[in-house]
Formats: structure tokens, C-alpha cells, sequence
């Protein structure tokens, strides 16, 4: 009988052990609230393909002039461009181009974990709508967080 109830107590004790482990590997998630700065595809102008965090004006100007062209100028459709990298971030998204039209590049999450800030980036349209050649892009702005930036 002893034994029974000593086998008993060791199983009850691993089982709480293995419970509270498993408990401690999962990292607590905080989504983010991002706010669209701009979405679509880039036509005629194209962009280099990238997942990155801008964090300065620098890096945001250098991106601006990359797509504005003498003909073609699609930040003027974006929501805002004069930006307080003090306060806030921009998380960019450009896919590559593509001969032909209907594809999306799509940042469905950002969230913050202890560790970093992850962005979960889906491909919602698949393409081959029409002939036009088109690279898409999604561009969101964040709170301004020190941390890395980690694209799913």
C-alpha cells in the first residue's frame, strides 16, 4: 500500500513539475495598435523587396526618394509622411515585383514579447488579375519600442 500511494505522490509531483514548466516557456504576448501609413502596390517605380523597422528620418527619406520618381510619386497617397521618430516607428513590407497584378503583401499583427516585437506578415492575394507589372507594399506606424523587430 505504501508503495501505491509513493508511486501516486510521484506521479502528482512530476505532472505539477512538467505543467509549470510548460507554463513558464510560453512568452506573453501584447499586440501592438499600428496605424496605416500607407498600402498597395508600386507602379512603374519600384523599391528594393525588404522587411525592416525605420527608425529614423533618414532611413524614411531614403525610402521616399527610392519610390517618388520624376513621373510618379506614390507617397502622396500615403496617410502621413512627416513622421516623430521620437514617438514612433514605421514597419515596412515590399514584396517583389511581380509581372502581373493582384498581389498583397499583408501585416495582419505586430506584438511585443519580452524579447522583441514580431510582425506577422501574410500574402492575402495570390496574383494574376491583370498584365500590369507591380510590387506590393504595406507600410504601418507603431509606438516607437527599442527592441528588434522579428517578420513571421
Amino acid at each position: 500500500m505504501k508503495k501505491h500511494l509513493l508511486l501516486l505522490l510521484c506521479s502528482i509531483f512530476f505532472i505539477a513539475i512538467s505543467c509549470r514548466d510548460n507554463d513558464e516557456t510560453i512568452e506573453e504576448k501584447n499586440q501592438i495598435n499600428f496605424q496605416l501609413i500607407g498600402k498597395g502596390n508600386f507602379l512603374g517605380t519600384y523599391a528594393t523587396p525588404q522587411n525592416t523597422a525605420i527608425t529614423n528620418s533618414t532611413q524614411w527619406n531614403n525610402f521616399l526618394n527610392q519610390i517618388d520618381g520624376p513621373n510618379n510619386h506614390p507617397s502622396s497617397g500615403f496617410t502621413e509622411t512627416n513622421i516623430d521618430f521620437n514617438q514612433f516607428m514605421l514597419i515596412l513590407v515590399v514584396d517583389a515585383v511581380y509581372p502581373n497584378g493582384g498581389h498583397s503583401v499583408d501585416i495582419m499583427t505586430v506584438d511585443e514579447t519580452s524579447q522583441n516585437i514580431e510582425v506577422d506578415v501574410e500574402k492575402l492575394l495570390q496574383g494574376n488579375v491583370t498584365t500590369v507589372v507591380t510590387q506590393p507594399y504595406h507600410i504601418v506606424k507603431i509606438p516607437k519600442i527599442l527592441k528588434p523587430v522579428i517578420f513571421n
